[in-house]
């Protein structure tokens, strides 16, 4: 900025307000101000520059080339500032308000709650509304803030992190095995009936081994169900095998009411991502429970967990309290 221009900064803020507003009279208006007053910082602006940036006639005024130019760097400039003002006061702000979050159904109606429940006891002036949908997530209009889904977020205005991957098992009920023997090679689990989940297998089940050599099996499922709880429940009854995400049968597997079948080999894991969409300026309540999220979302997929309370006896776990810090996710361009 040159010697003696140090109100430059609000000079260029009326500029951009007088286009913005459309007027010189309505800028004056928004400002709080005169229109004399607008008028002479526009000319002390055009004096500074050396150059005029809007043809004023009696019907009305129009940008000059270099009044375009100036117009649209003076406009980013301000937004910038203004965005990092916002950011800076946010450091020291705690997360507050409603944050409006869209979870898939086959893991928002459990063990994605854990996130939440760490989520509002780190941060008691905020509040949850937790969607469990599977529809395409329109932000503005719905007022969501983020998203969490399984699989590939096909949406170019949205930023998208990959959380991790979910595990894919075959499991069956120990009553199953007792009918038709062991299951040693994957050939042998055509043998089976089959609990297909319709939505992601049905004839058919793709299985890789430790070292990544892939496998396809043809199956004859018996129950068909479009939604994994659907698929677990059936398997918990001895219906027939699945092949189901790990996080949605871990406590199943560890009660031993479910036993994992031919270890050595899994179902194609399926990324989780992180949706929000694109912006200059992220409120504080989102960017604290995205480094939640990051944070937690590992030991979630990696650790067995307790799905629900009707899976044990007892009381419910209590959850210990998750201390937010910056975690960095994969970012992936969407």
């Amino acid at each position: 900025m040159a010697k003696g221009s140090s109100n430059q900064l609000t000079l260029m803020s009326t500029f951009v307000r007088i286009l913005t507003a459309g007027s010189l009279s309505m800028a004056a208006k928004q400002l709080n101000t005169s229109q004399p007053t607008v008028s002479r910082q526009l000319r002390m602006l055009e004096a500074h520059l050396g150059m005029q940036l809007l043809n004023r006639t009696t019907h009305g005024m129009s940008l000059t080339e270099a009044g375009r130019r100036y117009y649209e760097y003076a406009r980013s400039l301000i937004e910038e500032l203004e965005t990092f003002e916002c950011q800076l006061r946010d450091e020291t702000a705690r997360p507050s308000g409603l944050l409006n979050v869209v979870v898939p159904s086959a893991f928002g109606q459990d063990w994605l709650v854990e996130i939440a429940a760490q989520y509002l006891h780190a941060y008691p002036s905020t509040r949850l509304e937790w969607r469990v949908s599977e529809s395409p997530v329109r932000f503005a209009e719905d007022a969501v803030d983020c998203v969490i889904r399984v699989g590939a977020v096909k949406d170019e205005s949205v930023i998208a992190r990959q959380l991790g991957s979910i595990e894919r098992l075959i499991v069956v009920a120990p009553s199953l095995l007792l009918q038709h023997g062991s299951i040693s090679t994957p050939e042998d689990l055509s043998k089976l009936p089959w609990v297909a989940l319709s939505t992601n297998y049905f004839d058919k089940v793709n299985l890789q081994d430790e070292r990544g050599n892939l496998r396809t099996v043809s199956i004859s499922p018996n129950f068909i169900a479009d939604h994994v709880l659907a698929t677990r429940a059936a398997a918990l009854l001895g219906v027939g095998a699945v092949l189901i995400s790990k996080c949605a049968v871990s406590a199943d597997l560890e009660s031993g009411r479910l036993v994992r079948i031919l270890p050595g080999w899994s179902g194609i894991s399926v990324p989780i991502y992180l949706g929000y969409p694109r912006s200059q300026y992220y409120p504080v309540k989102l960017r604290k429970f995205i480094d939640l999220i990051c944070l937690m979302m590992p030991q979630l997929l990696s650790t067995p967990q307790i799905t629900s309370p009707y899976h044990f006896a007892g009381q419910p776990r209590v959850l210990a309290r998750a201390v937010p810090v910056d975690v960095v996710c994969e970012e992936s361009e969407s």
